[in-house]
């Protein structure tokens, strides 16, 4: 019977058409055994019972013997199993059933192991002899299947099995399963089925493997086709089930064949670790439910597959330690060629909670005929956008289209972004860059364009959370207009706590505000620039309204955050450039906090002319700004300005001006006019404090008559020449008047006082100090002059432009003049004087004389006097001296005082050349001579003095007479007496006094000594002359004359003699100090010849000039005896 079999299955070997394809000799061996098992199997049961409906255990002899005949067939092979039984069912169809069935090679290597196996017999066939399965059933087999390194499938059936099958593809280890189906012995076969199989999958190129579980498999023969459908439970180690079906229809004998794969809830890794097309899924974690469908052509290679996923919540993750990107779910529908290794994305959507957006396009393959997927050249377009990643945007962002193409590597996950196109209506963003997950974490770079946009319609797409300085200031200060060339970088490392930023986009015909206490700038144009945390706004070209002046340019200014990253007080840094009028500026100045302009109590139109300007303000961005949170300094130029409000009453102008400025004041210095005056000076107005604040115009003027002119301080014409320097001060505005502080050197100015005759050359120095109230009428409130002898302190005031008055507290010339006086103005005309007090020293006194005398200059001052003293010489004073003079060709005019304090006198002074004599008179000479202390014994009479000046200062020609005076008790006449012994006029002195009818002198006054000239005293007792000098340094006296007794009848023949002597006379000498001089008579004097007693005396002093001058003898004979002595 076993050569029956045999020749029977050689038999339908030859008739079988094709042969079958040559395999190698164990595979070949292996599969004609597995073949033999169930003839022989079902040969042995048949022989052995036939009971209908009853399981039939074989015996055991029966057993072994079936063992061994299925070991000849299998060709070596060793096969072991357990029990062996067969039924008979209805259908009068046999089943053979093998238990704990295991299969070794001839080295004893275990290559197949189930739990049990069952076959049912074709009817047919047996009916004809011949043993052909129907069904086969296998129970509880585990299945290894496994890729080695290089791509090669094996199989291999039970633990520890080896392997059953090897192929280099899937396809080709399934079509070795047709030669089962084309043997001889398995013609009948109808179907294959596996149950309860669990499925070992290992991948040794990704050191992965997989467990399924709970395993159906059903193979099918049909008209030439052979079908599979399998099913499997996947242990993937999730808190879900995963699920896994197949089926595979393919022509016996044939490569050709389709294929179809269901999958649920299977983890994206998994799937794409199947296949280097899907190799781009294990960036995903999530699970996949889905299908693929596909075919395999005649030569065995992959065709189309067609392919539709649903993904569930999940995120993008490349590995660990990148942060996840999660969605909601997502669905594609795509088509794989493997002829051009092209992915045909149909549809491709994904919604989250950041958002949902559909699309459709291609992947390129690169890698997968070699089993690894390199790279994927992607390009999509995309539609239905609306997205809100993180709830990074206010409202949702709302796309109408966009096109991607980008490279994705994987090992590590490489997104290069080649271009990224997005249009918005108008708007057409572009953008590239790479998405890496490094195993620290994402690494992001991104660069996108955008050509135009509307500026509310940039916050759309600016995350409020993506640098919320700079977003936040342009969303409350640029408004308006349009943007455009908009760029925008962003780069994020691995570690960073924030990604690294760049924007830049222009702007036109914006509204900008760069300070909220400023109007905005219209028609800005410009630039906006975000560097890492430096954000940057520049204005190329715009103005500011200002509430008064019209426009500023601001061209060139620009906001700075510096540090973007601070988040309390963040740092604001404008920087300014501007032009426009004065006024403008100065009203973008005056508004709050700073108010500049209100605070100084200044209008805003305080000056004309244009202003360039540069600077710094920095503020906190904070809400509530105050003035003392801000910093700032500026720099630039007024041009042309032009103020009449500056200096109430007074124009200044300039070509340039320099400007500058900070959180403390503003300065404006440099060269201009004050009226029509040079100046160069600093103005300066202090900012800040909440009361008005003064400014000062500080520096220098030039002092000249065009100052006094411009000042309008009435001076006369000449008082005030040549040109100086002044340095001045001026306190403006804060609500009161403007004050003027001056000082001078007064070098380059000459001044005078004719009337006193005082002068000062320009080359000379002094010092002028002045504080005035500036206004539509100057006040000199203060005047400090020292100056070629000159000191004064003054205060002046000024009426219609003209001098009012002058208030000298002090005024001292030279060492003659010390007074407090008024002058009072006169309009142009010298003013009038007003002496109220003080000392003047006659002797020392330098009057001039006046400009005028005569009708065309009118008349000179008047000179108003009330001298404390009026000194006149060394010896002699007049205190208390009232008087009323004019100056008009001189100094002349009455007045009254007291000698030394004493005798009352009346005067009157008139003009002596460029000096003046003084006239006194008296009812009570020998009170004016006591007070003099010239003769104390002196009583009664009256006196006439005059002193004429004479050349040099204090220098005097002295002419007295006193008429009816008395002589009482003189020491040094008493002494003269006693020598000559006349006692009568001795008693008489004693007495009432000698009585003198006349007392004449004639004396030059200087200020060392008095020379007496010619004096004489005549009276009817006795009659004396003198002359001789008195020194009033040394208080010594040395005079000489002669003393006549009973001049009454002795001045019979005074014709032959001087005055006060008679024809007989005694010479006598007066010699010593003026307290106690010594006397000295010569008695033979009185018996001498009026010749003889000339000779024996000194001549008498003489002065060549001055009213006093002695004439000079004429050359030729002798004078006549009788010509008067004095004429010698």
């Amino acid at each position: 019977m076993d050569g029956k079999l045999a020749q029977d299955e050689q038999d339908e070997a030859e008739k079988g058409g094709k042969p079958p394809r040559r395999r190698s000799r164990r595979r070949t061996a292996g599969l004609w055994a597995l073949r033999g098992v169930f003839l022989l199997v079902f040969l042995a049961v048949l022989s052995g019972v036939m009971v209908f409906g009853h399981r039939i255990h074989a015996p055991e002899w029966l057993r072994d013997r079936v063992e061994t005949r299925l070991e000849n067939a299998l060709g070596g092979l060793q096969i072991r199993f357990g029990d062996v039984s067969f039924i008979i069912n209805q259908e009068w169809r046999p089943r053979l059933r093998l238990s704990d069935v295991s299969i070794s090679d001839a080295e004893g290597r275990q290559i197949a192991q189930v739990s049990s196996m069952q076959a049912s017999l074709a009817m047919r066939p047996l009916l004809r002899g011949h043993v052909r399965p129907k069904r086969i059933t296998l129970n509880g087999a585990q299945i290894a299947l496994t890729r080695a390194e290089d791509g090669s499938l094996s199989l291999t059936v039970g633990s520890g099995s080896a392997p059953v099958q090897n192929a280099p593809t899937l396809a080709e280890l399934i079509e070795q399963s047709d030669q089962v189906f084309l043997s001889p012995v398995l013609s009948s076969l109808t179907s294959v089925e596996l149950d309860a199989i669990t499925l070992d999958y290992r991948d040794l190129r990704l050191g992965r493997s997989w467990v399924l579980d709970g395993g159906h498999i059903l193979a099918t023969r049909s008209e030439g086709a052979l079908r599979l459908a399998t099913g499997f439970s996947v242990l993937a180690g999730r808190d879900y089930v995963s699920m896994i079906e197949a089926n595979y229809t393919s022509t016996l004998g044939s490569p050709e064949a389709q294929f179809g794969i269901s999958i649920t809830d299977l983890p994206a890794t998994d799937v794409a670790a199947q296949s280097p097309a899907l190799a781009w899924l294990q960036v995903l974690d999530t699970p996949i439910s889905g299908a693929l469908r596909g075919s395999i052509d005649g030569v065995g290679a992959l065709g189309p597959v067609f392919a539709t996923l649903n993904l569930g919540a999940g995120a993008v993750q490349p590995n660990p330690e990148t942060r996840p990107v999660p969605f909601d779910s997502a669905r594609t529908y795509f088509t794989y060629d493997p002829a051009q290794q092209v992915l045909d994305f149909n549809e491709v959507s994904v919604v989250s909670g950041w958002g949902s957006v559909q699309g459709e396009g291609k992947a390129y393959l690169k890698g997968v005929e070699a089993g690894t997927l390199e790279s994927m050249a992607v390009q999509f377009r995309l539609n239905g956008i609306r997205v809100n990643p993180a709830d990074l945007f206010v409202d949702a962002l709302e796309v109408k289209q966009a096109d991607l193409d980008f490279q994705v590597r994987l090992n590590p996950f490489r997104l290069q972004l080649g271009q990224v196109v997005v249009e918005d209506g108008e708007d057409l963003l572009r953008a590239s860059g790479k998405l890496v997950g490094l195993p620290e974490g994402w690494s992001v770079d991104l660069n996108a364009r955008l050509g135009h946009m509307a500026s509310d319609k940039l916050l759309q797409y600016w995350p409020p959370r993506l640098a919320p300085k700079p977003r936040k200031w342009v969303t409350e200060n640029l408004y308006e207009g349009n943007l455009s060339d908009m760029d925008f970088v962003l780069r994020l490392r691995p570690g960073d706590s924030k990604p690294e930023l760049y924007l830049d986009f222009d702007f036109d015909d914006a509204l900008v505000r760069f300070a909220k206490t400023l109007p905005p700038i219209q028609g800005g144009r410009g630039q906006a620039t975000l560097i890492g945390r430096r954000f940057t706004v520049t204005a190329r070209k715009g103005v500011v309204i200002a509430d008064d002046g019209g426009a500023v340019d601001a061209s060139g200014t620009s906001f700075i955050i510096p540090d973007t990253d601070i988040k309390k007080n963040t740092p604001g840094i404008v920087r300014v450039q501007a032009s426009g009028s004065v006024t403008s500026a100065l009203s973008l100045l005056d508004r709050a906090p700073l108010q500049l302009l209100t605070k100084a109590n200044l209008p805003v139109d305080l000056a004309s002319g244009s202003v360039r300007l540069g600077g710094t303000l920095s503020l906190p961005l904070i809400k509530g700004l105050k003035f003392e949170d801000t910093q700032f300094h500026f720099l630039g130029e007024l041009i042309d300005l032009d103020t009449e409000k500056l200096v109430p009453g007074f124009r200044i102008s300039a070509a340039k001006l320099r400007l500058s400025g900070d959180q403390t004041q503003v300065a404006i210095d440099g060269d201009g006019l004050f009226g029509e005056v040079p100046i160069q000076a600093t103005w300066r107005q202090p900012i800040g404090g909440k009361t008005a604040q003064r400014s000062t115009l500080s520096g220098q003027i030039e002092l000249s008559p065009r100052l006094m002119d411009e000042l309008k301080a009435g001076l006369p014409s000449g008082m005030l020449t040549g040109q100086g320097v002044a340095e001045i001060s001026l306190g403006i505005g804060g609500g009161e008047p403007t004050k003027l502080t001056a000082t001078s050197d007064l070098v380059g100015v000459g001044m005078a006082i004719p009337e006193l005759g005082w002068q000062k050359s320009a080359a000379t120095a002094g010092t002028l100090a002045t504080e005035a109230t500036l206004g539509d009428q100057l006040r000199v409130d203060s005047l400090r002059i020292d100056a070629a002898g000159l000191r004064a302190v003054a205060s002046i005031s000024i009426a219609n432009g003209a001098l009012d008055r002058v208030q000298f507290s002090s005024f001292e010339l030279g060492d003659w003049l010390a007074v407090p006086a008024e002058l009072i103005g006169r309009g142009a005309a010298a003013p009038d004087i007003r002496v109220l007090g003080g000392v003047l020293n006659l002797g020392k006194a330098t009057f001039g004389s006046s400009s005028g005398g005569g009708a065309s200059s009118g008349r000179g001052p008047n000179l108003d006097v009330a001298l404390d003293r009026l000194q006149v010489t060394e010896e002699v004073a007049l205190t208390g001296l009232k008087g009323n003079f004019e100056t008009t060709g001189g100094l002349k005019g009455g007045f009254s005082a007291q000698v030394n304090g004493g005798a009352p006198v009346q005067g009157q002074v008139v003009p002596s050349g460029s000096r003046s004599a003084v006239s006194l008179q008296s009812v009570d000479a020998g009170a004016v001579l006591r007070s003099a202390g010239l003769l104390t014994q002196a009583r009664g009479g009256k006196l006439q003095l005059r002193l004429n000046p004479v050349a040099g200062p204090g220098n005097y020609d002295l002419t007295l007479k006193i008429t009816d005076t008395r002589i009482q008790d003189a020491p040094a006449m008493a002494a003269l007496l006693n020598a000559i012994s006349l006692v009568g006029l001795l008693t008489e002195m004693a007495g009432q006094g000698i009585y003198f009818s006349s007392i004449d002198s004639e004396m030059r006054i200087t200020p060392t000594e008095v020379k007496i000239l010619s004096g004489s005293a005549v009276g009817p007792s006795m009659g004396l002359s003198f002359d001789g000098t008195v020194d009033t340094e040394r208080k010594f006296l040395n005079l000489r004359g002669a003393i006549s007794p009973i001049y009454m009848v002795n001045a019979i023949g005074s014709v032959l003699t001087k005055k006060g002597e008679g024809v007989f006379a005694f010479n006598y000498t007066l010699v010593g100090p003026i307290s106690a001089p010594q006397v000295s008579v010569n008695p033979l004097s009185g018996l001498a010849p009026l010749f003889l007693r000339n000779l024996l005396r000194e001549p008498a002093p003489t002065v060549s000039d001055g009213p006093n001058a002695t004439p000079v003898a004429p050359e030729g004979p002798s004078p006549s005896v009788g010509s008067r002595g004095e004429d010698r």
